[in-house]
């Protein structure tokens, strides 16, 4: 790596000790200087990235302060799939690219959105439980356990993990319906499953639904008190996308008078979520600490992405897990010609 003199910069937010080791590798050979720093205030991070090329966020939530000092045209890229950490209303007011993990754990994330549904499904936690008390069989608990074949499955949000969830569960024999406004038909036709154009419509009709969507201003609380109540009472709600996708307190009635039998949750609205949350606790929920895209490929491979999205940015690319597209209008016309990629 050329420092000092380099024709672009890279600084990286977060441990100064981090080797960088995957990111350097996809950087190899770009006239680069990679600026390592832990901002310890909001001043010092505004001065780390004002002259950036390229920040690389691992952890650090850039707000409107500091976003608005970086330069137009400049990338900010985030190590993790979910992105509701940064401004990014900020970002593209300013004229500030941000791309995300995508695709770093959609494998991870699907497989533990499929195992919150076969566990409430078998009620397995919840057997585990009652045996670890001492007990041996429940006739309550074996009677709500309910078949996976032919019973439906709802995907809220059919991206790259909604359509992993449906290739890995189309081996249970589920009838899949998605909800997803932004997914053509022929989406939907191509991987097998029937598409709701209302939420409700999808929600009456589910014995399980898994929630796949990022948080913004359209998804705060998306599930509420009417969602809840549209559901059968028989049906399970699964989510490992973010905890402020849904009203706790409204899941938290749902579940305590019966308007949904049960919920697998690996998120919530606060985290860690205090260890008074009824939902650590209730018998009907089976709960996990926001581990659902951990592994040790992911752990990697959010690393590499981050690297080919700081590769992809410094030629002059538009990424292709940007997540805010609607910076190209923002983006001056001589920052426009820099990026002869952005807008094709």
């Amino acid at each position: 790596m050329v420092t000092g003199d380099a024709q672009q910069k890279v600084v990286f937010l977060g441990p100064e000790d981090d080797p960088l080791t995957y990111e350097r590798a996809e950087l190899e050979g770009m006239d680069v200087e990679i600026i390592q720093i832990n901002p310890d205030s909001e001043g010092e991070a505004i001065e780390a990235v004002k002259d950036a090329d390229v920040v690389l966020a691992r952890g650090y939530a850039m707000k409107d302060p500091v976003l608005r000092e970086m330069e137009q045209g400049a990338g900010v890229i985030v190590y993790s799939h979910g992105f509701d950490h940064m401004d990014v209303d900020s970002a593209t007011e300013h004229g500030i690219m941000v791309a995300n993990g995508a695709g770093m754990c959609a494998e991870e994330v699907s497989d533990q959105a499929c195992a919150l549904i076969l566990d409430v499904a078998r009620q397995i936690t919840f057997s585990d439980r009652y045996m670890t008390e001492g007990n041996w069989t429940d006739p309550a608990m074996l009677g709500r356990r309910t078949p996976i074949d032919e019973a439906t499955l709802g995907i809220v949000g059919f991206g790259n993990i909604g359509r992993a969830v449906a290739r890995k569960m189309s081996g249970w024999r589920m009838r899949t319906v998605v909800y997803d406004p932004w997914v053509a038909p022929w989406v939907a036709k191509e991987h097998n499953v029937e598409q709701a154009h209302d939420l409700h419509e999808l929600l009456r009709q589910v014995d399980y639904v898994t929630v796949h969507v990022p948080h913004n201003k359209q998804t705060d609380k998306l599930f509420g008190e009417a969602e809840f109540k549209a559901m059968k009472n028989t049906a399970f709600f699964v989510n490992t996308c973010r905890g402020k996708v849904q009203d706790e307190a409204a899941l938290i009635n749902a579940l305590k008078t019966g308007e949904i039998a049960g919920a697998g949750l690996d998120v919530f609205e606060t985290e860690p979520t205090p260890a008074e949350n009824p939902l650590r606790t209730m018998p009907n929920v089976v709960t996990t600490p926001h581990a659902a895209g951990g592994s040790t490929r992911s752990a990697v491979l959010s690393r590499i992405r981050a690297g080919q999205n700081a590769v992809s940015m410094l030629r002059g690319e538009w990424s292709m897990a940007g997540v805010n597209p609607g910076v190209r209008d923002i983006i001056s016309p001589r920052k426009v010609a820099q990026f002869s990629g952005y807008n094709s």
